[in-house]
């Protein structure tokens, strides 16, 4: 594979027709920058943090089979998706009351946005995670997508990414 026909394969497929996936991914990762620029670094790993047990979790949420016979696809995936996130959340303001999230001096902005593009990796896998275990035709990933988080090897990285990352914060 040549990523740089992969690349412009995907921008001039994004400028002529904006694919679902990689809007989505923008909005991400502004949602998650300006959130992180907000509160800090410490409060972007707890929320680093809270994705993993929430991911864990969301994957064996006992949803009745007969109701997902009834919905549709994307219905199925913004159910999952919904579910993931709330379940983040939660897992998050459970952190929180439990003292992990303290106040703290300085912003290292550098690190708060790599902390963001890190979430923003590892959430943008797990939906479209969801997305390619529901229907492959249902949702066409855009190439430059589907190389960065549509592989088992992509998934993978995504995964021990964040988890290297915080050790190496930890560490400096």
């Amino acid at each position: 594979m040549d990523y740089l026909s992969i690349l412009k394969a995907t921008g001039n497929s994004f400028l002529s027709n904006p694919a679902w996936d990689i809007l989505l991914l923008l909005f991400f990762f502004f949602a998650v920058f300006v959130y992180g620029l907000v509160v800090g670094r410490n409060r972007m790993i707890i929320l680093l943090a809270a994705s993993y047990p929430a991911a864990l979790i969301g994957e064996y949420l006992p949803y009745p089979r007969r109701f997902f016979e009834s919905l549709n696809a994307s219905q199925t995936l913004f159910l999952n998706s919904f579910g993931f996130f709330v379940l983040v959340f939660f897992v998050f303001w459970i952190f929180s009351k439990a003292g992990f999230s303290r106040k703290e001096i300085n912003k290292k902005t550098g690190q708060v946005i790599f902390l963001s593009f890190l979430n923003v990796g590892f959430w943008a896998n797990i939906i479209f995670g969801y997305a390619l275990k529901l229907n492959e035709e249902a949702f066409k990933l855009a190439p430059l997508t589907k190389l960065l988080f549509g592989s088992v090897i992509s998934h993978f990285v995504w995964l021990i990414l964040p988890i290297l990352a915080l050790y190496w914060f930890e560490k400096n």
